[in-house]
C-alpha cells in the first residue's frame, strides 16, 4: 500500500453485530442529563459518565490494580515501589484502553457520535493505542483505520490488521521528525472531505490527557499509601495529564519522567536531571533492534515533544531521569525470571522507580503493557 496515494484496504465488510451500541450509551447519557451535544464541560461530563455502572460495563472499564513490587525488586533503605498494572486490563492489555474509551465517550457527549454516515473510527499513534482502538471498533461494530509511522515493520503491523481494521503508514517527509510525520499525515487526510465523510477521528495526541483526568483521580483514591514520587515515561502526554498530574494534586508527590539517553527531550528543558543508579551491566543481546530507531523503547517520543502538550502540563514535571539500554533490558529480563512480563517502556519505568526507591523513598510507577513478541529475538 502506498500511503502517499491515499490507498486504503477496502473495508466493506458489514458491521459486526455486538451487544453494545453507541445508541444505548447515548440513551444512558441523556438519562443522566450529561448529553447535550456540545463541547461545554466535556471533561467533567466524561468523569461523571465514567461513574455510571452501565457505561463502565459498555466500555469494559475497571479501575486498574496496584501491585507492591518492593520485595520483588529487593528495594533498599525501607523504600517502596508500587505499580499501576495496565498490563492486566481486561480486553486490552495496555494503558491506552482508558484513553481510547474516554475519547469515544467524548465523541458521544459532544454529539459527533453516533451518526448514520459515520462507520469508521480513525486516529494515529503507536502499537498500544492501535490495539485499543481495534478492541473498541470490534466491541461497537465499527470499522477502524490507524495511521502509524513508516518505521514500523510488517511483523508488527500484521498483528493489528483485521478485515475491519486497517493500518496505513505515513510517507517519509523528515529525517528525524518521526512523530510529526504521522500526525501531519493524519491531519491532511482528515482535511479531505471525501475521506472524512464516514469517519470520526479521536485526536488522542490533542485530547487524550484532558479526557482521562477522571482516571488519575480514580486511581488516587485507591492508593495503598501516598507516594513521594510518581514515575512514568512520556509520549503524547496522556499519562502525564490524565494520571500523573491528578495523582500529584491528590498526594503532593513529585513527577519524574524517565528518558532514554538517546532521546533527551524533556531533559533539555528541565533543570533537574539525574541518571539511573544501577550496576554497570552490558546490554542484553536477546532484544531486537529496528532500522531507523535510535532504541526500542517504543511509545515515548524519539525526536520531539508533542507540540499539543500544554506548557502548564510540562511545568508540572519535577525531574527527568535518564536511563540507558542496559537499565531497562536488565530490569525486563530480571522481572521475567520472577514471573512478571513487562514491555520495554515499563521496564524503563521500573528501573527508574527502583533507583529512587533505593534511596528510601515511596514510589508509584506504571506497567503499561506485557512484553511483546516483537521486542525479543526468537529463541
Amino acid at each position: 500500500m502506498n500511503p502517499e496515494q491515499g490507498n486504503f484496504p477496502d473495508l466493506k465488510k458489514e458491521k459486526i453485530e455486538t451487544s453494545y451500541s453507541f445508541s444505548r450509551i447515548t440513551e444512558l447519557l441523556a438519562e443522566h442529563k450529561l448529553s447535550h451535544g456540545s463541547p461545554e464541560g466535556l471533561n467533567e461530563r466524561i468523569s461523571s459518565a465514567m461513574k455510571i455502572p452501565e457505561i463502565r460495563e459498555a466500555f469494559n472499564i475497571a479501575t486498574p490494580e496496584i501491585t507492591n513490587l518492593t520485595d520483588t525488586l529487593e528495594i533498599k533503605n525501607d523504600g517502596k515501589v508500587y505499580a499501576i498494572r495496565m498490563d492486566l486490563n481486561d480486553g486490552v492489555d495496555n494503558h491506552k484502553k482508558f484513553v481510547v474509551a474516554s475519547l469515544i465517550l467524548r465523541g458521544l457527549l459532544n454529539g459527533s457520535l453516533p451518526k448514520e454516515r459515520v462507520d469508521t473510527l480513525i486516529d494515529g499513534g503507536n502499537f498500544n493505542s492501535a490495539k485499543a482502538l481495534r478492541f473498541y471498533c470490534e466491541r461497537f461494530g465499527m470499522k477502524g483505520i490507524y495511521v502509524m509511522s513508516r518505521i514500523f515493520p510488517e511483523e508488527i503491523l500484521v498483528m493489528l490488521r483485521t478485515d475491519n481494521f486497517s493500518i496505513t503508514q505515513a510517507p517519509a517527509r523528515y529525517e528525524k521528525r518521526r512523530e510529526v510525520e504521522f500526525y501531519e499525515y493524519l491531519f491532511e487526510l482528515m482535511k479531505k472531505s471525501d475521506f472524512r465523510k464516514n469517519k470520526y477521528c479521536l485526536w488522542h495526541a490533542k485530547h487524550g490527557g484532558e479526557a482521562t483526568k477522571w482516571l488519575g483521580e480514580e486511581i488516587a483514591g485507591t492508593l495503598p499509601e501516598s507516594p513521594q514520587f510518581m514515575v512514568s515515561c512520556l509520549g503524547a502526554g496522556a499519562t502525564l495529564e490524565g494520571i500523573q498530574i491528578p495523582i500529584k494534586k491528590h498526594t503532593g508527590c513529585k513527577i519524574v519522567i524517565p528518558e532514554h539517553e538517546k532521546s533527551q527531550l524533556f531533559a533539555r528543558i528541565n533543570p533537574n536531571v539525574s541518571h539511573v543508579e544501577t550496576e554497570d551491566v552490558p546490554p542484553n543481546s536477546g532484544f531486537k533492534s529496528y532500522e531507523g530507531l535510535p532504541h526500542t523503547v517504543i511509545g515515548p517520543h524519539f525526536d520531539e515533544i508533542n507540540p499539543l502538550l500544554s506548557k502548564e502540563a510540562i511545568q508540572q514535571i519535577d525531574q527527568v531521569m535518564l536511563y540507558k539500554d542496559a537499565d531497562w533490558q536488565s530490569m525486563e529480563s530480571s522481572l521475567m525470571t520472577k514471573g512478571i512480563s513487562v514491555g520495554n517502556s515499563s521496564a524503563a519505568n521500573i528501573a527508574c522507580a527502583k533507583s529512587i526507591a533505593d534511596l528510601g523513598h515511596k514510589v508509584l510507577t506504571i506497567i503499561f503493557e506485557p512484553q511483546r513478541s516483537f521486542y525479543v529475538e526468537a529463541e
